[in-house]
């Protein structure tokens, strides 16, 4: 069907401006203008056994651990809050093994109809500092296939600057000029936001309230966001066909770039991040999540529904709320607006931290952000699944600290041993000190097997399911099979750091200490400071070793002291340029 193209030129009468106003987060709030919409019985039904499945599966092995617990008749407080902790902290990985066989079998949306009248959209590009040439470039790409295609649609471009720099907004803005000038036929806009109120968030409710009462949709963009055109009309033809949709999400896979790290983590969401993407969206049907970027959102709904007060007290527990997409996509559901996550959207792409400590201070705020969901999860009209997320996004730095007393608590009995030695008992506990009961040897190494396999179910399922939709040649078999070994291993070797830095991450929240808001970290990371910011773990590591060599470390804990032993090293190696040969990269082939 072809479609005359449209003039990307804004109309002379703009309607009444967007207000935007703060929701009030002790009473619910029903947009009048929503239809309702919600996920079919079916998805109910799938949510209800996703979420409830894993529940027993941990109740189940909680069980089984009391029994063996209490063999002597008698169950310490010790013994009573290991189980509870490992109950709970398998709970977490039980759901993300579901979550990943679901993606095997999520059905293709059918493709939508497009629309005879389009969507007037507005691309919206947040910057903050970033390369203004490369950031700009790739939304001006994306802007000039879309005016070039036959299409109901119309799209125009608004960079949204909050540059702190005065060369950087000086040369941003001598960038935009020079693009119109190129580029007569497309709507290209510049603005700069002389105060940086409210970071991110506060960008895209400044410009909604100046700008989109003449949209009906805004396609947000992160500065590392990378869309295809097909993907975006496909975004578009969707929410056109839906007048009950508020937010599309896409999941966004990470671009190569060129460090080790950015090949590893590249390589971790195509063959892994995909697959459960699909499973995500399967069972959370019209009650999705909001990643903050590369997707569609309806303007009037978002105004609506989805303005942030600032959270009671100071930074970081209150003030501006930094993980605003969570929170945003629990209000627009909250409003009675869809909220969907379309993995078939595929061309749909972000970059990472280009080193490992650009990424933990990055993870460092997103920690910040996560926790102070936690105050939210009793706001009034929240649908259930929406609290759900916001639980679940603070639970992906808690369950750092769920692991290490898991950690803690296990190696008790041996370090308790080795201080005070005491007579061989049965199944006794010395004092508040508890002595583990003795497994057989086959025992122990099942359940280990068992635990193990379990937290590498996710990678197995993905590989799974990206070997059956790239249906690769056999030559490219012993290329790929090296990369999952490399990246399993890599993974394995830096969790126990990952586990310090977000146990640290928490503690500075509690704490009171206010990461703030900064820019992606550029350029490799200096030995010097590697080994700076990297002491806490590294010392850990020691003190670990040392245990073990004097035999007050239980064996089985070696894995963690090699792992923050090796921090330094492993930190410095990732940072280096990725080797020019197949080493993580994904399965050619058509999905």
């Amino acid at each position: 069907m072809n479609f005359p193209l449209r003039s990307p030129v804004l109309p002379q009468t703009l309607p009444q401006p967007l207000m935007m106003a703060d929701q009030d987060l002790h009473a619910p709030y029903r947009d009048p203008n929503a239809p309702g919409t919600g996920s079919t019985a079916a998805v109910r039904l799938l949510r209800v056994l996703t979420l409830t499945l894993p529940a027993l599966g941990s109740l189940s092995l909680g069980r089984i651990a009391l029994g063996w617990f209490a063999l002597d008749g008698h169950l310490g407080l010790i013994e009573a809050t290991l189980i509870a902790v490992t109950a709970f902290a398998l709970y977490w990985s039980m759901l993300s093994v579901l979550t990943a066989l679901l993606g095997l079998f999520h059905p293709r949306d059918p493709i939508p109809i497009p629309p005879r009248n389009g969507l007037h959209i507005a691309i919206l590009l947040p910057m903050y500092g970033e390369p203004a040439r490369l950031t700009m470039g790739h939304a001006i790409h994306l802007l000039r296939q879309l005016h070039a295609l036959a299409t109901p649609h119309r799209f125009a471009l608004h960079i949204l600057s909050d540059s702190r720099d005065p060369k950087a907004q000086a040369r941003e803005q001598a960038l935009a000029t020079l693009f119109r000038h190129r580029h007569p036929g497309l709507a290209i806009h510049y603005r700069h936001r002389a105060q940086n109120i409210d970071f991110k968030s506060g960008n895209i409710r400044d410009w909604v309230r100046s700008h989109g009462q003449a949209y009906e949709a805004m396609l947000i963009l992160d500065a590392d966001s990378i869309m295809g055109a097909p993907t975006v009309l496909h975004l578009a033809d969707v929410m056109a066909a839906d007048p009950g949709c508020g937010l599309l999400q896409t999941v966004p896979r990470v671009r190569p770039g060129h460090s080790l790290w950015q090949r590893m983590q590249s390589f971790a969401s195509e063959v892994y991040g995909t697959n459960l993407g699909r499973g995500f969206a399967f069972w959370t049907g019209a009650e999705g999540n909001f990643l903050g970027h590369n997707a569609l959102v309806r303007t009037r709904a978002f105004a609506a529904s989805a303005g942030l007060p600032h959270l009671p007290g100071r930074a970081p527990r209150g003030g501006v709320i930094l993980s605003h997409d969570f929170v945003e996509a629990a209000l627009l559901r909250r409003a009675g607006w869809g909220v969907r996550l379309l993995p078939q959207a595929d061309e749909s792409f972000e970059d990472t931290p280009e080193t490992l400590a650009g990424y933990l201070r990055r993870d460092r705020r997103w920690c910040q952000g996560n926790m102070q969901h936690l105050s939210l999860l009793r706001t009034p009209g929240l649908h259930p699944v929406s609290r759900f997320h916001l639980l679940h996004g603070a639970m992906a730095y808690l369950s750092s600290v769920w692991w290490l007393v898991l950690l803690a608590l296990w190696a008790l009995p041996d370090l308790t041993d080795w201080v005070t030695p005491t007579a061989p008992q049965a199944y006794p506990t010395n004092g508040l000190m508890p002595v583990w009961p003795e497994l057989p040897a086959v025992t122990q190494g099942t359940l280990t097997l068992a635990v193990a396999l379990m937290l590498l179910a996710p990678k197995l399922i993905g590989t799974i399911a990206h070997l059956r939709d790239r249906r690769p040649a056999l030559a490219q078999l012993p290329a790929f099979a090296a990369s999952l070994v490399a990246e399993v291993t890599l993974s394995m070797l830096l969790a126990p750091m990952m586990m310090v830095h977000q146990v640290r991450a928490v503690l500075r929240i509690l704490a009171g200490i206010d990461g703030g808001w900064m820019p992606h970290q550029t350029g490799k990371t200096p030995l010097a400071s590697l080994i700076r910011f990297h002491a806490t773990e590294t010392l850990l590591g020691l003190g670990l070793l040392a245990l073990a060599l004097i035999g007050g470390l239980t064996p089985w804990l070696l894995p963690v002291a090699i792992g923050l032993n090796l921090t330094v090293p492993l930190a410095w190696l990732v940072q280096t340029k990725a080797p020019r040969n197949r080493l993580f990269r994904p399965l050619e082939g058509r999905s």
